[in-house]
């Protein structure tokens, strides 16, 4: 008799690129847990070396501490952007660059506070690329087009565990709870992903022109296979490039 063969493991990515802002909170969250080195070049290529001590989901922004070097700090602060380069307890490599930065207080201590970043690369190679950034990462939504009220929106999230984010008018008026049927995904090849989304909450939010949109969480009602087509829009496998 031969012998069963175990099993091939699947090992992960060498190189993943999240545009999930869900996703990219949790790996925020853990680095800080964990207090994993942060490190970045300012201003010709000044080490600045820190630590993420906080992450706000609610507001979009983290928090990391003052390096020992005022000077340093300073130019920081005066930076419009930073490229960061974290490690993780595994020794795996995530790059994003933070703008808008501002000095904060965080548990009584001086903090550096920077916007979310709006991608997150996972890397296990030395060299750290540059952050492949599409100039919209929504997805067209016809919401609700088997119910009621067909109405435009947009998805603008979906992690790994299918919870997602919808943008649309304000005048339209949805609660928690809210099942909205049919809804078409236009994914940028032309296909449609259809799926019925349950919303979670919903808030008004001010958009980068300044105009104002509703934003709902939501979940699917049904996970099924082509919820796998849009996750691998918002965190892609950058080795099957």
């Amino acid at each position: 008799m031969n012998a069963t063969s175990a099993p091939e493991k699947k090992s992960r990515p060498d190189n993943l690129l999240f545009r999930s802002r869900l996703e990219i909170c949790r790996i925020l969250q853990v680095l800080a847990q964990d207090e994993s080195p942060l490190s970045a070049e300012i201003m010709h290529g000044h080490p600045f070396t820190t630590r993420l001590v906080a992450v706000d989901p609610e507001t979009d922004h983290f928090a990391i501490a003052y390096c020992a070097h005022k000077q340093i700090n300073t130019m920081v602060l005066k930076s419009p952007s930073v490229e960061f380069i974290a490690t993780d307890k595994k020794g795996l490599h995530f790059t994003f660059e933070a703008s808008s930065p501002e000095e904060v207080q965080v548990g009584g201590e001086p903090a550096i506070q920077f916007a979310l970043p709006k991608a997150l690369l996972l890397h296990n190679q030395r060299e750290h690329p540059r952050i492949p950034l599409a100039a919209d990462a929504s997805l067209r939504c016809i919401a609700d087009a088997d119910g009621f009220i067909p109405f435009e929106s947009h998805v603008t999230d979906i992690s790994h565990d299918g919870l997602g984010c919808l943008i649309y008018d304000p005048e339209i008026n949805l609660e928690a709870g809210a099942v909205l049927k049919g809804c078409r995904i236009i994914l940028p090849n032309g296909d449609a992903v259809v799926a019925d989304l349950e919303l979670r909450y919903t808030a008004t939010d001010t958009l980068a022109d300044g105009t104002l949109a509703n934003r709902s969480g939501f979940q699917f009602v049904e996970k099924s296979p082509q919820l796998t087509k849009l996750i691998n829009y918002f965190i892609q496998d950058l080795d099957k490039k």
